[in-house]
């Protein structure tokens, strides 16, 4: 075979093997806006006390808009951290049952786990792949967790009405909301413990706990 010729079918061979592989998953990734609020857009029609008079609260408008980290600019909660657990349906009553149920002892470890697992997350492409089995463990370690010192600070409700679809007429809905907060520095104690205590299996590799390791050091960056 003449040797210009092999030399153009291997390089041809090559580029197109390298074009085929996917892009390898980076860290420091924009962050995402926290609370996705969703496609349709809404308006609210009723909310908590509204026939008293009373305004929707900042710390609502906040969550709404910009999700716990909005609520956290509020002097209010100065060395705290907040988490809004929220619940939306069509039925009322149940809505309220769901609130009046809420235990920080039983329900903050779920609330805990959902906001660490959107840190991880939001540093990777591929959480699974990029941090291995660490990302599954640290969820199911921070759900199984007994953390202590959160609080439920206050709750509202708002009633939203979505203009209708193609797919779907006029809807109206009710989102529950409840603000559990926690001392930050409580709160970091007890993740620490829990970083300490994880143990997946099979262990992460030498690239993968270098993720994971990453996103410890700059955890609260935008957590």
């Amino acid at each position: 075979m003449n040797k210009f010729l092999f030399t153009a079918i291997f390089a041809a061979a090559f580029f197109s093997c390298c074009k085929s592989e996917p892009a390898r998953p980076v860290l420091n990734l924009p962050l995402p806006p926290e609370v996705e609020r969703g496609p349709r857009e809404y308006t609210i029609t009723d909310y908590k006390n509204k026939t008293n008079g009373e305004t929707i609260p900042g710390w609502v408008s906040l969550w709404l808009d910009r999700g716990n980290r909005g609520v956290e600019t509020l002097s209010a909660f100065q060395g705290l951290l907040t988490f809004v657990h929220n619940s939306e349906g069509s039925n009322f009553k149940a809505l309220e049952l769901w609130r009046d149920n809420f235990s920080p002892g039983q329900d903050f470890p779920r609330v805990a786990a959902r906001r660490i697992e959107a840190r991880f997350s939001s540093a990777a492409l591929y959480p699974d792949e990029e941090y291995g089995a660490f990302y599954e463990a640290i969820i199911r370690s921070a759900s199984d967790a007994f953390w202590t010192g959160a609080s439920a600070a206050d709750d509202f409700w708002i009633k939203k009405k979505y203009p209708p679809t193609e797919e779907e007429g006029e809807m109206e809905s009710w989102e529950f909301l409840i603000l559990i907060t926690m001392e930050k520095a409580l709160f970091t104690r007890q993740l620490e413990d829990i970083f300490q205590k994880t143990q997946p299996a099979p262990s992460p590799t030498a690239e993968q706990l270098a993720a994971v390791n990453h996103v410890k050091e700059h955890f609260f960056e935008g957590f």
